[in-house]
């Protein structure tokens, strides 16, 4: 396949073979087609942008270099926002501005892309202003895995992968979170600012 239009017709799977392979435009077209879901994700874990980007730039890299070594990746993109969490979890400890701890209150409002869209979109200011005042309440692990589920629109399954936790434990943790926002936002609210408000991918 010559063009890059052809490229572009080609499933992730099929694209990640040809990588594995050793096709190079292969793996650009998969850096091309997942980049803007990797910048939004590292975004959620860092305020340092550039920071996201390089690292964005090494994960392509070093995947080319062991390109074949690394194994076959049934959900593209749960692998590279799983490798991606993983690198900025590695160098967490030399730079301040990544945000990976469970525990720790979100001192920033789930700011962003999100807003950005919000904007674009047009909606009322109030519904920015609830956004922020729902992502503010919640820890940046909880930040982490509503952005998962209803921005990158991954199931349980993919959400344990990239996070590194079981499967019932995300389960556990968005129906804590849901329980913690409905005790302060009603269920209509909610669910509108969640599904309705927030982008999908």
């Amino acid at each position: 396949m010559d063009t890059t239009t052809g490229y572009r017709d080609l499933a992730p799977q099929e694209l990640w073979q040809r990588f594995k392979a050793g096709d190079e435009r292969a793996l650009g077209e998969l850096a091309r087609k997942h980049y803007p879901s990797l910048y939004n994700y590292g975004l959620r874990l860092t305020t340092d942008s550039e920071l996201v980007w390089d690292t964005i730039q090494d994960l392509f890299l070093e995947l080319w270099d062991r390109r074949e070594a690394v194994g076959d990746a049934v959900f593209v993109k749960t692998y590279l926002l799983k490798a991606l969490r993983y690198k900025l979890l590695k160098i967490r400890g030399h730079h301040p501005s990544i945000h990976l701890d469970e525990s720790e209150p979100a001192h920033m409002p789930f700011t962003g892309s999100i807003e950005e869209e919000i904007i674009d979109n047009e909606l009322h200011s109030e519904q920015e202003r609830l956004l922020h005042q729902l992502m503010a309440t919640l820890t940046k692990r909880q930040q982490e895995v509503l952005y998962l589920r209803f921005y990158q629109n991954l199931d349980n399954h993919e959400i344990a992968q990239i996070m590194g936790m079981e499967r019932q434990s995300v389960a556990n943790l968005l129906h804590r979170t849901f329980k913690e926002l409905r005790s302060q936002w009603s269920s209509d609210l909610l669910l509108y600012l969640l599904v309705f408000v927030l982008p999908k991918r």
